[in-house]
């Protein structure tokens, strides 16, 4: 009996439907993303969500430490065996600007928006997919995506580093979420800027109240404070009307973005959120304004010459004198 209690527990075979094989993605290399993928997997029917950074390439299934198998993304505490999730079920891989997902020959298959897909093919994988590993479900949203818009997607990631379009101005991030929140400030002083970061409105209060920043990019769902109320606070700090917003959140309804510009927010980014649109955003906020040139002297227009008498047409009509 205590033999079979220490075996190791082997992946549950479920019947599985048929569907149509998902069509793969044209397998190819490349360097890596030198940032990483901010992404979550959000388990369908329950209120867990796992977030991860992908830079290369991580692993999804079930540690078995009794095995030497460790994955980085453990879908084990969520009741991945009752749903059939193999310990090594499937590679997430970013590659090529894109996000790729692969099945690695898993006992009960993988379905990418209900399409089963073939093992040990990469197939594309994007923000509002839905993943099926086994019987779990996993809602995929991205919360950063590190490519640079002006890339096309296949291209080579050195051939679109960041540009250098900072001089040291101070920008300070305020945002909960400390794996975007580290990307963003990867991102940003990779472009030249001098960045800090805040994970809460009192950190970023104390920041600001010591050094005011040129640029702020705020997260509206912040724990301890909404975005916008920090944003009414800091204006009407000395200086504070002078500092340039930028509101970053997965809340973008037209009311959200019009009690942003009612306070004085320049650019509003949704979420997920490029590197290109972050460091566009901050650079065109942190350049001076360029004075307009001066407008050259106008010369006043020369009277019109008096005709000569003769060219004075005869007036007509009756002149009344009161």
């Amino acid at each position: 009996m205590t033999d079979l209690l220490n075996q190791p527990k082997a992946t549950r075979h479920l019947d599985m439907p048929d569907t149509e094989p998902y069509r793969p993605v044209r397998a190819s290399t490349g360097p890596l993303q030198p940032l990483p993928w901010v992404i979550e997997f959000r388990v369908v029917g329950t209120a867990s969500t796992l977030q991860v950074q992908v830079k290369e390439s991580m692993s999804l299934g079930r540690s078995d430490p009794a095995n030497n198998i460790i994955t980085n993304i453990d879908l084990g505490p969520y009741g991945g065996q009752a749903q059939g999730v193999s310990r090594q079920h499937a590679l997430i891989m970013a590659q090529e600007n894109r996000m790729k997902v692969k099945d690695l020959g898993s006992v009960n298959g993988t379905r990418l928006n209900g399409y089963v897909l073939m093992p040990h093919q990469e197939y594309r994988l994007m923000h509002g997919d839905e993943l099926e590993v086994g019987r779990m479900k996993l809602q995929v949203r991205f919360a950063v995506v590190p490519t640079m818009g002006t890339a096309p997607l296949d291209s080579n990631v050195s051939e679109a580093p960041i540009p250098k379009v900072g001089a040291g101005e101070r920008v300070l991030i305020v945002e909960d979420d400390h794996d975007v929140g580290k990307v963003f400030q990867l991102a940003l002083e990779s472009a030249g800027f001098k960045v800090e970061l805040a994970e809460n409105a009192v950190q970023a209060l104390s920041i600001v109240t010591k050094d005011l920043p040129a640029v702020m990019v705020v997260d509206l769902m912040l724990p301890d404070m909404n975005g916008l109320d920090l944003v009414r606070y800091i204006r009407k700090m000395e200086g504070g009307k002078n500092i340039r917003l930028v509101v970053c959140s997965g809340a973008t309804g037209g009311f959200h973005i019009s009690q942003a510009k009612d306070q004085g927010v320049e650019s509003f980014l949704s979420k997920p959120v490029s590197v290109d649109d972050l460091v566009s955003a901050v650079a065109k906020l942190s350049s001076p304004a360029i004075p307009a040139s001066p407008a050259a002297p106008v010369t006043p227009a020369a009277p019109p010459a008096t005709p000569p008498p003769s060219a004075v047409p005869p007036v007509t009509g009756i002149l009344v004198q009161k």
